[in-house]
């Protein structure tokens, strides 16, 4: 960042270790953006609108290089269209439909834009009391959940004691590429994160 003229960031409240990097890097001439773009990254529809952010912050950062960067996001764009076609063929071939989950909210958007019926949710592990993992395990019952779903972020297997409770299957997914092994792009991450979801309910 010493050397850096740009410094593009998600934008969420977990960057906050940011602003220290900032001030140690001590550069008058550097520019922190922050994408700010709403709801979980990994869903195609928000990949794309992070790209449209990203292409206009380096559009007006290197404006000689417009039609580069034009070039490589509509290239990316398409692939992520591509993408979402196939991942949801994939799912409406499964049935996910008619598959009840209870999920960690971080993980719920993702899972209702794949089609799965999320009929509850819960935040960090350190939330989940006693009190609240009881209501999540009535709820479960309730509905006939048969998934339990885990941010690989937040912490793993927070709910494998209400999916244990249920007779459920318990898994983790990842809100980012790197979460799991040979995941460095969105496009195998969310592949890696589809492939666990359809093991998990065969």
């Amino acid at each position: 960042l010493a050397n850096a003229k740009l410094f593009i960031l998600h934008g969420y409240p977990g960057e906050s270790w940011a602003d220290d990097l900032i001030t140690a890097a001590d550069n008058p001439y550097l520019t922190v953006v922050k994408a700010n773009i709403n709801g979980n990254w990994m869903i195609p529809s928000v990949q794309s609108a992070a790209v449209d952010k990203v292409l206009s912050v380096l559009s007006q950062a290197n404006p000689e290089n417009l039609t580069f960067y034009q070039q490589n996001a509509n290239e990316y764009k398409a692939r992520i269209t591509a993408k979402e076609t196939e991942i949801k063929s994939k799912f409406a071939k499964a049935g996910v439909s008619t598959i009840n989950v209870i999920a960690s909210a971080r993980q719920a958007d993702f899972l209702q834009w794949a089609g799965f019926d999320v009929v509850a949710s819960f935040n960090s592990p350190q939330e989940l009391t006693p009190q609240r993992v009881q209501e999540l395990v009535d709820s479960g019952k309730t509905s006939r959940v048969t998934l339990v779903v885990n941010n690989l972020q937040d912490g793993q297997d927070a709910g494998k004691a209400i999916a244990h409770e249920i007779g459920a299957a318990n898994l983790n997914l990842s809100n980012f590429p790197g979460g799991f092994t040979n995941t460095a792009t969105w496009e195998k991450a969310i592949d890696y994160n589809v492939t666990l979801l359809l093991n998990a309910i065969k």
